[in-house]
């Protein structure tokens, strides 16, 4: 991998964003990273180095993308949709799976993704990779009854993964999605497996192994395939 590769990175203020943005400065990547709360962005903004570049922005804000669209300067060889979140882990009887909620859980994680790759994808060089960060809990095959739009949403994640694919084939852009891993955040909670900063050094090493061949494909962070 050469250096100076730039990566642009959604939802990099914190858990395994923070720690994607980290592990990019760490390998000499040139980094654009977003937030969408600046209250809760301190170590985000408190990163000082000429390789990093931060905008507030909200994914499911057409207009808030496309002014950061129109600010990046540079071409991007990563596009990485990372900004997610989650209601809850209760069933479709909970109060975590009210309407407006479960509305939320599909804007954020699924159009978020689209609206992201949609304003920002005529910077992407030739070759570049475009990841959606998804989740094992999206996989058809389960037998749990819980997170349910949670799931659905990382099913549907997987699914536009498979037909913005098919969009960029022709130009020879990767692009797949990735199981971070069971990690320890705040959505991941604190029994979870693995730490942020274990799941981002993986999954930036998986990033740079993608070969076009890889597109249109789901992987563990591990970059070892997984079922949809």
């Amino acid at each position: 991998m050469s250096d100076f590769k730039n990566i642009f990175i959604t939802g990099a203020n914190r858990g395994i964003g923070i720690e994607l943005v980290k592990e990019s400065l760490s390998k000499n990547f040139s980094v654009i990273g977003t937030f969408r709360n600046k209250q809760k962005s301190e170590d985000l903004l408190n990163i000082n180095t000429k390789q990093l570049k931060v905008f507030e922005m909200n994914v499911i804000n057409e207009t808030s993308i496309i002014r950061v669209s129109n600010n990046i300067k540079s071409s991007l060889d990563y596009l990485i949709c990372n900004a997610g979140i989650n209601n809850g882990f209760g069933n479709l009887f909970d109060n975590d799976h009210s309407h407006k909620k479960m509305l939320d859980v599909l804007n954020v994680n699924v159009i978020g993704c689209i609206l992201t790759i949609k304003h920002l994808s005529k910077h992407l060089n030739a070759n570049a990779k475009v990841i959606l960060i998804s989740s094992v809990l999206g996989a058809q095959e389960h037998n749990g009854s819980n997170a349910t739009i949670y799931r659905a949403s990382k099913a549907a994640v997987n699914n536009i993964m498979v037909s913005i694919s098919e969009e960029f084939r022709d130009k020879k852009i990767t692009v797949a999605s990735f199981h971070p891993g069971w990690v320890r955040t705040d959505m991941g909670g604190s029994n979870a497996t693995m730490s942020s900063k274990e799941s981002a050094v993986a999954l930036i090493k998986s990033f740079e192994s993608l070969k076009f061949n890889n597109t249109g494909k789901f992987f563990n962070y591990d970059g070892t395939l997984m079922n949809f």
